[in-house]
This record gives structure tokens, C-alpha cells and sequence, in this order.
């Protein structure tokens, strides 16, 4: 008798079924997706798997460890952790839970703290170069001799 007869069938996810786009990822974390859009620009969110045209799919399983992360980078133990997101998953799964300016979801404002401290960490090394190199072409630009004919 072979394996396949024997009753016991093996069911595999479609595997758009476990991935959300941006605007459902970001309500599912609880941030704007735009602050999830620069968290990936700048390397710091949860990479997204793949391109869905021009949307960007993000699997749940890396949702979720981005937001396991973020609690351990801010020392919530995993009760506190625990409690936190299924009191978040019941406010989003309420009835009327949309924003009244229509705009984005619901907003989590522990989760928005989390994301600010991670989009700082990433953006402020960034910002510095920035300025740095801008100052170098300040200065080279001042002396330079077509100026000084300005």
C-alpha cells in the first residue's frame, strides 16, 4: 500500500495567502505605511519578499519577527509582548476600527515608538554623512575662482 492512498493528504498554503501588501503590512504592525517604506529604504523594517506589481508583499512570519525585535531591542519581556499585540489584533479586528480621517488605519502607539527608535538609529548615522559630505562641497565650492567672480 503506498503513502498516498492512505488517507492522510498533505495540504500546502498558497503562498499569497501568508503575505500582505504594504498598506495591510503596515496596518498589521500598526505604523503609516509610509514609515514602513522608509524603514525599508533605510534597511531598518522587514524586508519585503516579493514585488506584486508595484506593490511590495510582506510574509507574515517576518512581520512578526521584526516586531519580536523591536521588543527585545527595548527589553518588553515576551508576556508583556504577548499581551500587547493581542490587545492590538482585537482593536484592529473591532468593527469601526478605521481612522476618522479616513487616511490610514489604526494606529499602535507603542509600536510607533518602536519604529521611531529604529528609523532614528538607522537615519541618524545617514543624516550625518550627509551633512558631512555637503559641508566638503560647501567649502570646496568657496574656493573655488569661477565664484569669486559671482
Amino acid at each position: 500500500m503506498d503513502g498516498a492512498s492512505d488517507g492522510a493528504a498533505t495540504v500546502h498554503p498558497f503562498p499569497l495567502r501568508r503575505m500582505l501588501p504594504l498598506r495591510e503590512a503596515a496596518a498589521y504592525l500598526g505604523v503609516p505605511a509610509r514609515r514602513l517604506r522608509v524603514l525599508g529604504l533605510l534597511g531598518a523594517g522587514p524586508r519585503p519578499a516579493v514585488r506584486h506589481g508595484r506593490d511590495l508583499m510582506y510574509r507574515v512570519e517576518d512581520l512578526d519577527r521584526f516586531v519580536g525585535l523591536l521588543y527585545s531591542r527595548a527589553r518588553i519581556s515576551q508576556g508583556e509582548q504577548a499581551r500587547q499585540r493581542q490587545d492590538w489584533r482585537a482593536r484592529i479586528a473591532a468593527p469601526g476600527a478605521a481612522a476618522p480621517d479616513g487616511r490610514q488605519g489604526p494606529v499602535d502607539p507603542c509600536m510607533q515608538m518602536l519604529t521611531l527608535d529604529a528609523l532614528v538609529s538607522a537615519g541618524g548615522p545617514l543624516a550625518l554623512k550627509t551633512l558631512f559630505v555637503s559641508g566638503l562641497g560647501l567649502i570646496f565650492l568657496s574656493h573655488t575662482p569661477l565664484l569669486w567672480r559671482l
